[in-house]
């Protein structure tokens, strides 16, 4: 009689680990090289700065780029562009509330260098801010999302 009630208790245990799995697998789709809306706004640091968000969500953005190598005595930098205009300073993004951003993307240096040039030959930080007059419409979470 134990020995049909471990069966039982293993077999509800590793049909409750299977239920777990998709949960698992989607969070595991996550883009390291992007912070979605959608990201921002289940963040702790949504009402903060997107400095905070990124520092909290994916440190790896502020980051110097590892292992990057330069010709002669150039250096490497990493480049930031909020809505396509080149900023000098990640300090910049200190004024920008999380809340009035869609996305922030890094580019790693072989496509920041190809996309901004020598600027951002050590990676790329790429913000883009709501457009003022659009409204982001919230999710509506009672659907599943479509894959």
């Amino acid at each position: 009689m134990t020995r049909i009630r471990s069966g039982v208790t293993a077999l509800v245990l590793w049909v409750g680990a299977l239920g777990m799995a998709p949960a698992v697998a989607h969070a595991q789709r996550k883009d390291r090289d992007l912070i979605t809306r959608e990201e921002i706004e289940n963040s702790a640091q949504k009402d903060q700065d997107i400095y905070a968000v990124i520092r909290s969500l994916r440190p790896h953005f502020l980051a110097p780029a590892r292992g990057v190598r330069t010709l002669g005595n150039s250096s490497s930098r990493r480049g930031l562009y909020v809505d396509g205009v080149h900023e000098t300073d990640f300090g910049s993004l200190k004024n920008i509330l999380a809340s009035t951003v869609l996305e922030v993307r890094y580019l790693d240096p072989t496509r920041s260098e190809g996309e901004y040039g020598s600027e951002a030959n050590g990676g790329a930080v790429v913000v883009k801010r709501i457009k003022e007059g659009t409204t982001v419409a919230p999710r509506d979470t009672t659907k599943p999302p479509h894959h």
